[in-house]
């Protein structure tokens, strides 16, 4: 197994974050973690990076504490697209996307290529020599996403991507294109993904396994979507009543909050 998480719990300040989460997601797969604000999800991504420190239960990834591997192994086997990345200097499209490939120390040549290579499968080549202060949210967003992948991208041992709120600031036609990423590079790397999402429209669709935290940071739930993604499971987690919606031809087409009462 990639990452394994057994009964872990969390407190930061004397107050409880997270507890008695439990999971595991195996090579290739792609764990979705979803659940209100403020239910831990971003903290659950810290404790697999080894930013935060577990408080009880065992965390092991690729079979060990985060806290055990060295710095250079850890930034070569674990990337991670935080909630908020901010850059205030000008640096090229092109220079961002290449600070993925930074712990690798790789010849030009390799590194120039994976950076094209990402840029292809995000559509970023037009941008690839202007200023990430020249760029909109959404564009900033995609760049991000793109040093985060390109971290990863060929790698020759198994690897974890971190994806705090992916499709954050993207229209739905950049959200296909990251969908559409992501999928690649399941198929074609040793990689695991691991994304805090809150698209409920979405939720269905590319994930393997789904974890529910709820409010008080307890996990409701862990599973294949279609077992952990129900009405009932959705309602209790949000606190509204949440019901299943349905194309003309009675597809599944997410999930929907009914209209409050007047």
């Amino acid at each position: 197994m990639i990452l394994v998480l057994d009964q872990v719990g969390l407190e930061l300040n004397g107050r409880s974050i997270l507890k008695d989460v439990t999971l595991k997601l195996a090579l290739g797969q792609h764990l979705a973690i979803m659940g209100p604000n403020g239910a831990g999800k971003s903290s659950l991504l810290g404790l697999i990076t080894g930013d935060l420190e577990v408080t009880s239960g065992c965390l092991t990834v690729f079979g060990k504490s985060p806290s055990a591997f060295q710095p250079l192994e850890r930034a070569q086997r674990i990337s991670a697209l935080s909630q908020s990345s901010e850059l205030r200097f000008p640096f090229t499209v092109e220079e961002v996307i290449g600070l993925g490939r930074y712990p690798f120390q790789a010849k030009a040549a390799s590194t120039a290529r994976i950076v094209r290579e990402v840029m292809d499968a995000l559509q970023l080549n037009g941008f690839a020599q202007r200023s990430m202060l020249s760029l909109s949210g959404g564009e900033r967003q995609r760049v991000h996403l793109a040093r985060a992948v390109a971290q990863i991208w060929s790698s020759p041992v198994p690897a974890l991507l971190l994806l705090d709120e992916p499709f954050a600031a993207l229209d739905i036609a950049h959200q296909v294109g990251v969908r559409r990423l992501l999928a690649q590079v399941l198929a074609a790397h040793p990689v695991s993904i691991v994304s805090v999402v809150h698209d409920l429209g979405q939720a269905t669709q590319g994930y393997d396994q789904v974890c529910l935290l709820t409010e008080q940071g307890d996990q409701l739930a862990f599973g294949a979507p279609s077992a952990v993604l129900t009405p009932n499971h959705l309602s209790e987690l949000y606190g509204i009543t949440i019901s299943e919606m349905h194309y003309a031809d009675g597809t599944p087409a997410g999930f929907g909050a009914a209209p409050a009462a007047p």
